[in-house]
């Protein structure tokens, strides 16, 4: 089910494309390449009233955020498509959208380690990452709601979270003997 509020949604990018989490993380790459000057190109085009382009440029990235599971951003695009298209304006919701946009394609750069934003941020411990929160919250509703969690999930939010090997090794045990409360406890604790 879709979550607006969610930056990235792994579990659902994966499931468009088969569960090759590789070709995800080039395309979310790709993605972070393509759409990284979208505020410049976005502000080039309104001051030069060419909002067709405009409503163009956020349409495009409104379906390809929809199909990567990049919900928050997907939402917040659909304001700005509209009154593009509609209005022939910026939306009251600009703001909102540049700024999750930019916190999408931070959540991108450090899921992959693209480190063409600055080299500061490729040094910061993964698990401080907007990806790795990301990761942790939804493994945490999994558990808490008591629900089956496939190996792959797990070591896929695990991946992200960047678990060094102990901690790793008891929440998979926790999560293998279906104690979610012991699980709950160790990821709390990080």
């Amino acid at each position: 089910m879709e979550n607006s509020t969610t930056v990235l949604d792994l579990d659902f990018g994966m499931s468009q494309l088969s569960g090759n989490k590789k070709l995800l993380f080039t395309l979310l790459e790709k993605f972070s390449e393509e759409y990284r000057s979208t505020e410049a190109k976005l502000q080039s085009m309104v001051e030069q009233n060419e909002f067709n382009e405009a409503y163009s440029l956020v349409h495009t990235l409104k379906g390809v955020t929809g199909n990567l599971g990049l919900f928050a951003l997907h939402n917040a695009s659909k304001p700005v498509e509209s009154c593009f298209r509609n209005e022939q304006r910026l939306s009251d919701n600009y703001e909102s959208f540049l700024s999750t946009l930019n916190e999408t394609i931070a959540a991108v750069d450090a899921l992959t380690g693209d480190a063409s934003g600055d080299s500061e941020q490729a040094s910061e411990p993964q698990n401080d990452s907007a990806a790795a929160q990301q990761a942790k919250k939804q493994l945490l509703a999994a558990l808490k709601a008591s629900e089956f969690i496939s190996q792959e999930k797990l070591d896929g939010w695990i991946d992200s979270i960047g678990l060094a090997d102990p901690k790793r090794s008891a929440i998979i045990d926790a999560v293998d003997e279906l104690d979610y409360e012991a699980a709950i406890a160790e990821l709390e604790s990080i």
